[in-house]
């Protein structure tokens, strides 16, 4: 596989003016995400991370998601599927009683399925991995169990929120892979819970790792791509564990997948993995961390890497992906907001070519 970095176009434009849409502008960011019809596969888009860290009162940042909807809908060709990468609510509940009454809840993935619904019903399939808010009660950290048990219900709710069931006994809708036409998806919950009841915060145990490795050895499409909430390797300096960063990584190294997406820090980032970055390396795939879909973006001194070396922006964004036959091309778009307005660009470009 080889990377190639392509110009980045540093164009801005407003998307929205105070509350009311324009049309001319939609019509722009549609233009500069157009693909050449010549071998053209599918569009796919990734996202992460749209809690409401603002106000921190809970819920989901509802505007920005519905913003970012807007683009995806008006996006040509428009996307076979989203990707959203876990985080998808502040905490998993409201309680409205005090003390606590389980019959007395607010739980807000309803509402953030609510929001996302008008794109599944214009036929955008909606894929999602599992992150640690969604596990967090009323009162926060530490994860529920019980939450995860609400997550697996939440998304077995056909026809448009019913999550793959091919995934391992005991990760059911929070695991699973999804081929479509040269291309195969794996989806991996890093937030799982031990034995104990404690989370993994970021981890893998050896029954995700064996399905893993089993549906990764017996994928024959050309494009492989991995997702999951937590980064594989820090932009921002946290530490991870072996099972993602090693175990994880070398079945991904060993079936020759491309790319790995992720969510969690709330900034985008592009970061070639190589030899350099770790010594038990083998193989150089790349890194997409597309963690702010309306949470706050972290400040950019918060990245410990070299910034220009991980790509890393502080910002709102997404990134869509077209494969083709020969390679598969990705925009990423930064979504700023100032003064009541949304100003969209595209912040990087990249191919992988096989």
């Amino acid at each position: 596989m080889i990377l190639n970095i392509l110009k980045v176009d540093f164009m801005k434009f407003n998307l929205r003016q105070s509350k009311l849409w324009t049309i001319w502008p939609v019509l722009l960011i549609a233009a500069l995400l157009s693909v050449a019809s010549q071998a053209y596969a599918f569009r796919f888009v990734v996202m992460a991370d749209s809690p409401d860290n603002e106000t921190n009162k809970g819920g989901l940042n509802l505007a920005c998601l519905e913003y970012l909807r807007g683009q995806i809908l008006e996006l040509n060709p428009r996307p076979d599927m989203v990707f959203f990468l876990g985080d998808l609510v502040t905490k998993a509940y409201q309680d409205l009683a005090d003390p606590p009454d389980p019959a007395k809840r607010h739980y807000y993935i309803p509402d953030w399925k609510a929001a996302m619904a008008p794109l599944a019903q214009a036929g955008v399939k909606i894929y999602v991995s599992i992150g640690n808010r969604d596990l967090y009660p009323s009162k926060g950290w530490p994860p529920s169990k019980e939450m995860e048990q609400k997550f697996q219900e939440d998304f077995s709710d056909p026809p448009y929120f019913d999550m793959p069931d091919n995934g391992s006994p005991n990760y059911k809708k929070l695991a699973y892979s999804v081929a479509h036409e040269n291309a195969f998806f794996v989806v991996l919950d890093t937030f799982g819970f031990k034995p104990d009841g404690a989370n993994y915060d970021n981890g893998l145990d050896a029954e995700q790792l064996a399905w893993f490795s089993g549906q990764a050895r017996g994928a024959t499409q050309k494009f492989k791509f991995a997702f999951s909430h937590g980064p594989a390797f820090s932009p921002e300096g946290f530490a991870v564990g072996d099972s993602v960063k090693k175990t994880m990584w070398g079945i991904m190294e060993g079936a020759q997948f491309d790319a790995y997406f992720c969510g969690h820090e709330h900034i985008y980032s592009r970061w070639a993995i190589t030899r350099a970055t770790a010594p038990w390396i083998t193989r150089r795939i790349t890194q997409v961390l597309t963690g702010a879909g309306g949470a706050l973006p972290d400040q950019i001194f918060k990245v410990k890497q070299d910034r220009r070396k991980v790509h890393a922006f502080s910002l709102y964004n997404y990134v869509v992906g077209d494969v083709n036959e020969n390679d598969a091309q990705f925009q990423a778009v930064g979504v700023d907001w100032n003064a009541g307005n949304y100003t969209a660009r595209i912040i990087d470009r990249f191919a992988l070519q096989k």
